[in-house]
C-alpha cells in the first residue's frame, strides 16, 4: 500500500478499515478513480463520511455549480492547499466557472464578474477572519444580490474545505494525475 509523504496510508477499499470501504465505493463510482484525499482519510473512517457528508450537503446549498467553487477555490486559496486547488481547478472548469476567474482567484486577485467578486470576497473574510465578518461585510454580500441564507451557505462550504484543506497539510497529500496541468502553490506575494 502507497503512503503520503508523512506516512499516511493511501487506502484503497480493500486495504480501508471496514467502515470506510462503502464510501471508498461509491466515491470511486462517482469521480472513476479514487481520490487521494479519500484515500487518506480512509484511515479514519468517520473523518471520511463527515468529509463526504458535507460534500453532499453543500451541493444541496442554493448556489450554482459555479458559485460553489468559488467558495472552494477561495478557501483553498486562503488556507494554500495546493491538492484542493489543483483539483478544484479542473472541477471549476467543469462546473462553468468562466476560467478567467479560476485564474483571479489562484492568483489571489479580484474576479471581473461583480457577484463572483462579492462572494470570492466574503468567503476570503469569513476563512481570514474565522467567520468574525463585519456588518458591513454582510452588507457588501447582501448588496450583490446573495441572502441571509448563503451567508450560512458560505460557512458550510469552508467547513468542507477545512476537512479537506487540514488533512492534506497533515499528511502531504500527494496529487492525483488528473491535477498534473494544475499545480499550485499560493503566490509569495500573498
Amino acid at each position: 500500500m502507497a503512503a503520503t509523504a508523512k506516512s499516511f496510508p493511501l487506502h484503497n477499499a480493500a486495504s480501508a478499515p471496514e467502515a470506510a470501504r462503502p464510501i471508498l465505493e461509491a466515491t470511486k463510482a462517482a469521480f472513476g478513480m479514487l481520490p487521494n484525499l479519500h484515500a487518506v482519510l480512509a484511515e479514519a473512517p468517520a473523518a471520511l463520511e463527515g468529509y463526504a457528508a458535507l460534500w453532499s450537503i453543500f451541493e444541496k446549498a442554493s448556489f450554482t455549480p459555479a458559485e460553489r467553487q468559488v467558495v472552494y477555490l477561495t478557501s483553498n486559496y486562503e488556507n494554500a492547499c495546493g491538492y484542493c486547488m489543483a483539483g478544484h481547478s479542473v472541477l471549476a472548469k467543469g462546473a462553468g466557472l468562466p476560467a478567467a476567474a479560476i485564474a483571479a482567484i489562484r492568483d489571489g486577485r479580484e474576479i471581473a464578474d461583480p457577484r463572483l467578486e462579492a462572494l470570492r470576497a466574503f468567503t476570503a473574510k469569513v476563512v481570514v477572519n474565522r467567520g468574525w465578518v463585519s456588518e458591513a461585510d454582510v452588507a457588501a454580500f447582501l448588496a450583490a444580490g446573495f441572502g441571509r441564507r448563503q451567508v450560512l451557505e458560505v460557512i458550510l462550504g469552508v467547513a468542507v474545505k477545512v476537512i479537506s484543506n487540514y488533512t492534506n497539510h497533515v499528511a502531504d497529500t500527494p496529487l492525483d494525475g488528473f491535477m498534473k496541468d494544475t499545480v499550485w502553490s499560493k503566490p509569495a506575494a500573498a
